[in-house]
């Protein structure tokens, strides 16, 4: 039998050009501290990773939990402007866990940013998917809210 599969989308309209947003949303370890501010730790590429290089792998400490996630980048898509990556794992009462965000210019508004966020996961063992999945959910949209925060104060601050 196979496993419950969880889908979650978000999206919204981010106030900066894309390519000002892609500069910074490329690289997903940058945009570990954009999402999730002072709630991760010790963010990083390891095993030889980078922005650059596909696969790379990468780990990251949630706070207060203190859950270590490790995840891999597995695509990405200069002309599509998307990153896809899974998690290595469990994390969250989630596993099997994989995301793809992508920017798309806004042609009727120029100089904003589509940004949209599509996630794929399954349910741990031992967890409760009537807790996990809303919990996945929330946290995309606050992701997004952040997202739009951060370029929102770049943009005050220039």
């Amino acid at each position: 039998m196979l496993a419950a599969r969880y889908h979650v989308y978000d999206s919204a309209v981010v106030d900066v050009p894309i390519e000002d947003a892609w500069r910074e949303l490329r690289d997903v370890v940058k945009l570990l501290p954009i999402v999730f501010g002072d709630a991760v730790k010790d963010y990083r590429y390891i095993d030889g990773g980078s922005a650059e290089k596909i696969p790379s792998r990468f780990e990251f400490t949630l706070h207060p939990s203190g859950e270590r996630a490790l995840e891999e980048v597995v695509a990405r898509s200069e002309t599509e402007r998307s990153v896809t990556y899974r998690l290595l794992g469990q994390v969250l009462g989630a596993e099997g866990y994989i995301a793809t965000y992508r920017l798309r210019p806004v042609t009727s508004e120029p100089g904003k940013t589509f940004l949209e966020w599509s996630r794929e996961f399954g349910v741990a063992p031992g967890h409760e998917p009537e807790k996990v999945a809303p919990s996945i959910a929330a946290l995309t949209a606050k992701e997004l809210v952040a997202i739009k925060e951060y370029f929102a104060q770049r943009r005050r601050s220039a």
